[in-house]
């Protein structure tokens, strides 16, 4: 996919022919950390050796090629000729030539070289600490603006005046995120957001403390505001918050207590009545489905169960119907048994709209199947029929009549003629 030959002068001088092949092999990251032959040095045009651990980065063990140096000692074991200084110089100028490589990639032919080799450069933001800006600019994810591939350039060279933070959502696939409620409002007010689909995208973000002075920020979590900091804004929010004030109250003090943090007037809603949002340093519903399908985490881990156990704050659409029935009904009468079920409900559909997992489902399905017969106008008294019995079979009465078919059989054969000798 790309190639480059260059001559390195100055602490060590060698020359060095490196490329990136067209596609990564299968089993490579099962091997992920292990010595590669990628590489291969050669003193003066004799070959040395290719089984070193660091001469390239392991994210860069994709790369292939060669290394020529006339300064480094020919004579010494290649134990010790892996310690030697020189070979630091040489691995980081490798790193930068590599890097300047992809970067030189046509656009045309970017996304063939981003659908195999993603996840090495996006492990490389976590990993290397030293290019890690220069890596930044290697990453690509898919924009909610027109559905393609977007730089991180790209995306703040469009983005809105006095906007401050690059908006991303992470999520399992680019259909589940695009219909999540957490971007609603913003694409509805114009603003670009980043679709991250794989599963390293939020590790790697949260690795990316900034990108050319913008800071990322996840648009699941607290901590922004798409309306601003205007007198308008504020005066609005103010508004709402008290207008709503006895449901907010109601629902956090009384008929959601157990299972919230507290509620909020959203910013982020258009047509989804309300929504979990985790806290700024808490765990996304992506990264907690993440977390939980490794194998190899423990059953009972203190830290994994307090973040998968931290309440969250129910964040409700004021302009929605059902939150304004709702706060009409709490104003009448807190004790109203409907509302607190439909603010339950609404409390399981929104965690499962935020991509959560319902920790009781049993209950959750006892509680559709309940507004399923006050829909349909069957009683919730009327129980199930009970099954029928299955009559028994007379295991007596076959016994018998096997041994009379049997008795019989050996009547016949006592009445056979014998012939007579």
């Amino acid at each position: 996919m790309a190639r480059i030959h260059f001559v390195a002068e100055g602490e060590v001088t060698f020359k060095s022919l490196i490329f990136v092949p067209g596609a990564q092999q299968s089993e490579e990251f099962n091997k992920y950390g292990q010595k590669k032959d990628s590489i291969k040095l050669y003193v003066r045009r004799v070959f040395i050796t290719d089984d070193f651990q660091d001469m390239m980065p392991s994210y860069l063990s994709f790369v292939r090629g060669v290394v020529d140096s006339d300064d480094l000692p020919l004579n010494v074991s290649r134990e010790t000729l892996q310690q030697h200084k020189l070979l630091k110089v040489i691995k980081k100028k490798l790193v930068r030539k590599t890097l300047d490589m992809i970067k030189k990639i046509d656009e045309d032919k970017y996304a063939e070289f981003w659908k195999e080799y993603s996840t090495n450069i996006k492990l490389g933001i976590i990993e290397d600490t030293a290019n890690r800006t220069r890596l930044a600019k290697l990453l690509r994810f898919i924009s909610s603006a027109d559905g393609t591939l977007t730089s991180l350039a790209d995306y703040v060279g469009r983005m809105k005046d006095k906007q401050e933070n690059i908006f991303y959502m992470a999520g399992g696939s680019k259909e589940e995120v695009a219909k999540s409620p957490f971007v609603e409002r913003l694409i509805k007010k114009g603003y670009e957001v980043l679709y991250l689909t794989e599963a390293v995208d939020e590790y790697a973000i949260s690795a990316l403390p900034e990108f050319d002075g913008k800071k990322f920020q996840n648009v699941a979590k607290e901590g922004f505001s798409i309306d601003g900091d205007t007198e308008a804004a504020k005066a609005r929010k103010a508004e709402l918050g008290e207008r709503f004030e006895p449901l907010l109250k109601w629902m956090g003090d009384e008929a959601l207590k157990d299972h919230i943090l507290r509620a909020e007037i959203s910013e982020r809603l258009t047509s989804s009545p309300c929504a979990l949002i985790t806290s700024k340093f808490g765990w996304t519903a992506n990264m907690q489905r993440i977390i939980q399908s490794q194998t190899h985490s423990k059953s009972q881990d203190m830290q994994r169960d307090y973040y998968l156990n931290q309440k969250k704050t129910l964040e409700v659409n004021p302009r929605h119907p059902l939150i304004k029935e709702l706060l009409r009904r709490v104003e009448d009468n807190p004790a109203d048994k409907t509302a607190t079920d439909m603010a339950l409900m609404l409390y399981n559909t929104a965690t499962l709209r935020s991509g959560y997992m319902l920790k009781d489902t049993v209950n959750f399905a006892e509680h559709i199947e309940s507004m399923m017969r006050e829909t349909l106008g069957v009683s919730a008294a009327e129980e199930v029929d009970e099954e029928e019995e299955l009559p028994e079979v007379d295991e007596e009465l076959d016994d018998g009549e096997e041994e009379e078919e049997a008795e019989d059989e050996d009547g016949a054969d006592e009445e056979e003629p014998h012939d007579e000798l």
